[in-house]
């Protein structure tokens, strides 16, 4: 073997090693049995199955005999049929991505599948009459006339899958749009190299490196995710802790009613039995006014949202910040409680925070409807006028880095293929949130 072999074998035994590890982290992953997950082991499993057949047709190149005869053709031929296979693959990693922010057209899979298959048929074609490689005399491999057809056809793929992820970009954040197109755009450049370079792995290099950044993406998503459920979790216990008191402290009073309750009522039978009406009349409105109150506030059907609202409602009334609600939310709707209370939970608190560094006269309005099959929410709430961006986006001035509350929000209203607006003017700052339900959870117009 050449020098160029040698070095061709050791990088892609490293490529090998690298996407054996990776696939051990996805299968220790605590969501590996999500649907996301067993795709993305498949697109590991079938890079492997790239290097390892193209590493064993290295080996066995140039032998001659009846084992070596059938080993060459099987592992060329499995060498481009899982190229084809880790297309599809990747593809339908994309867009069942997609799938969880948005609606995705059935067609789309259709189209580069199509190609996979084409692909695959053109491969198979290629064992008879030497399409896209041919193995001579010696048991040596030689690319065939239309060589450069089996490059075309992923990279076609690959162009597709390209558009569709640069047409859904605004469905997910910045950091996915890089860690998809890496997929994309490194094998894609191997490809070209391969057309006119033979000998050096560089499609084996490339769908490795792009299999752990892809690797590293996902991580990223999943400590996204962590954190935002570790928040939701935090503000649920310190809203339930709050809930506690506030029950602990009308028990009491409840109590220290009904103990004092027997000397009010001798009280009152010493009115009666005078017959001082005026005096007992004066006295049941004074006696009235220290009872605990009973009444609860309710600003709208949801349990989840109601819950944020009072809690915070709570935290402005202590405050002194002018809190008003107007909300028209049902018990039941297409949006999850743990997203609602996220978007009312991270906004309502951001405007306490603003609130907090003002100045002047404190308040906090949340108006909230449900127009057709788009739920609407508007809070406004007094600044100091200093804002902290990030690009051309406004992020929490509590938080540090990429404002993972702002950030959280923005997710969550994709998901529903909605929109998240901030705006600010003068001294007040506006956040304008618009998501779309599912039927039956509409209001008709």
């Amino acid at each position: 073997m050449t020098t160029i072999s040698y070095v061709s074998i050791s990088l892609s035994s490293l490529c090998i090693a690298m996407s054996l590890i990776v696939f051990l982290c996805v299968m220790t992953d605590y969501d590996r049995k999500t649907k996301l997950n067993r795709i993305f082991r498949m697109v590991i499993l079938f890079n492997i199955g790239i290097i390892a057949s193209d590493l064993s047709a290295y080996f066995i190149e140039g032998h001659i005999g009846l084992y070596a005869y059938y080993i060459v053709r099987i592992t060329n031929f499995l060498h481009y049929a899982f190229g084809s296979l880790i297309l599809g693959a990747m593809t339908f990693y994309i867009l069942t991505f997609l799938e969880t922010r948005t609606k995705v057209p059935r067609y789309l899979k259709d189209i580069v599948l199509s190609l996979c298959a084409l692909s695959m048929i053109l491969t198979i074609v290629s064992q008879f009459i030497g399409l896209y490689y041919y193995i001579d005399e010696n048991n040596v491999y030689h690319r065939g006339n239309v060589f450069w057809l089996s490059q075309v056809l992923p990279m076609a793929g690959m162009f597709f899958n390209m558009g569709v992820v640069l047409f859904y970009r605004k469905r997910f954040e910045r950091k996915f749009m890089f860690f998809f197109l890496s997929y994309m755009i490194l094998p894609m450049s191997a490809l070209c190299l391969a057309l006119l370079f033979h000998g050096i792995t560089f499609i084996n290099i490339a769908t490795s490196l792009s299999v752990l950044v892809l690797y590293i993406g996902v991580q990223i998503d999943h400590t996204h995710n962590m954190v935002m459920k570790l928040k939701l979790v935090d503000n649920q216990l310190e809203m339930q802790a709050d809930h506690y008191k506030k029950l602990r402290l009308h028990i009491d009073e409840v109590k220290k009613a009904r103990h004092d309750l027997r000397h009010h009522l001798s009280v009152i039978q010493a009115f009666i039995d005078t017959g001082e009406a005026k005096r007992l009349s004066e006295y049941i409105a004074e006696y009235r006014a220290t009872l605990p109150d009973d009444t609860a506030t309710i600003y709208c059907e949801n349990y989840t949202v109601n819950s944020v609202l009072k809690y915070y409602a709570g935290t402005a009334k202590n405050e002194g910040i002018n809190f008003t609600v107007h909300t028209e939310i049902p018990d039941k709707i297409s949006i999850r409680d743990s997203d609602l209370c996220i978007i009312f939970g991270n906004c309502v608190e951001n405007a306490l925070e603003a609130c907090r560094r003002f100045e002047g006269e404190k308040f906090i309005n949340i108006k909230s409807m449900i127009t057709g099959d788009m739920l609407t929410v508007i809070i406004d709430n007094s600044f100091d006028g200093e804002l902290k961006r990030k690009g051309d986006s406004f992020v929490s001035s509590k938080e540090d880095g990429g404002g993972i509350g702002v950030s959280s929000v923005k997710s969550i209203v994709k998901k529903y293929d909605g929109e998240a607006r901030f705006t600010a003017k003068d001294n007040i700052f506006q956040a304008s949130i618009m998501m779309h339900l599912k039927p039956p959870h509409t209001i008709p117009l």
